[in-house]
């Protein structure tokens, strides 16, 4: 059992258990900048595009949060029906539903083999790029001012959009479409491994959880810090700088070629003074604020 400046235990964090530390960074932000009285709930949207004999086509998995945004989480259409306007089908439903949450914005990831100039077609900017993720590709944040006024994008070719019509899906839709895309990534980059849990909690003498950190190695050998997180009386200390170090060390040990995280504009300080470059830089999230891309190469 490894012991932390003498005192403290150091021990893996069981699985499921990294949800603890997301909610405390979670309501901490919220301190910090405190969600508008009329800000929507949470909230997890899934569309799908079905053909006529049930089967999901394409379909799109959404996030709301109560800083009035929304996450454009995944974004798939089967390869046999792309080109006839069911990407941008989905776009317009995921951006009408969070016009009508109150959302002012949406955000989004996409590699160079997915679907950046869609996505630019539509009104979307780039915001930040993560040079070689994976290996020899690029991926993009990219983020569309609800308020701004912009007209919908129509394809050229918009001949689905009379024949199919999006409906609500479910979790196990959900997983239908993360597992195509999925596919398709795999067929241009795929992992090399599964992913590596290398999470990790302190203890102090009482047995309490004092911090803590949610982090891995994923299959294209890309180390990534999720979450990280110490208690407010034993901050300054240095156990949320020997977390991050511990991480950094097992990481290049399993293989990983750099490590990224994304922190707001309130913390990001905390990775720039230990050797984080800043590789993208979200305006206006939440408002009045930045987030930030951070990656620090090995």
């Amino acid at each position: 059992m490894e012991k932390l400046f003498g005192k403290y235990e150091v021990l893996p964090l069981e699985k499921g258990a990294g949800e603890i530390f997301e909610k405390k960074i979670d309501d901490y932000n919220d301190t910090v900048v405190p969600p508008a009285s009329d800000a929507p709930e949470d909230e997890e949207l899934v569309f799908k595009i079905t053909d006529g004999d049930g089967n999901i086509i394409a379909g799109c998995l959404c996030g709301i949060y109560n800083w009035n945004f929304m996450d454009l989480d995944v974004l798939w259409v089967d390869e046999k029906y792309r080109h006839q306007g069911l990407g941008s089908l989905l776009i317009r439903a995921a951006e009408q539903a969070a016009r009508d949450r109150g959302c002012y914005m949406i955000v989004l990831g996409t590699f160079d083999f997915q679907a950046r100039p869609l996505y630019e077609k539509h009104g979307y900017t780039v915001d930040g790029v993560r040079t070689d993720w994976p290996k020899g590709h690029c991926n993009y944040s990219l983020s569309k001012h609800l308020d701004k006024g912009l007209s919908d994008y129509v394809p050229t070719d918009h001949s689905a959009w009379e024949k199919y019509q999006i409906e609500m899906g479910t979790e196990e839709d959900a997983e239908v479409i993360c597992d195509g895309l999925g596919a398709h990534n795999d067929a241009i980059a795929p992992d090399e491994h599964d992913y590596i849990r290398l999470n990790k909690k302190v203890l102090n003498e009482n047995g309490d959880m004092i911090a803590g950190i949610v982090a891995g190695v994923g299959g294209w050998n890309d180390g990534a810090v999720h979450s990280l997180w110490v208690e407010e009386p034993y901050r300054n200390q240095g156990i949320g700088t020997w977390l991050l170090q511990e991480a950094e060390k097992e990481m290049q040990e399993n293989g990983a070629y750099m490590i990224m995280v994304t922190a707001f504009d309130w913390a990001a300080d905390f990775f720039t003074k230990r050797g984080y470059a800043v590789t993208g830089v979200l305006e206006d999230l939440p408002q009045g604020h930045r987030e930030y891309d951070l990656r620090k190469n090995f």
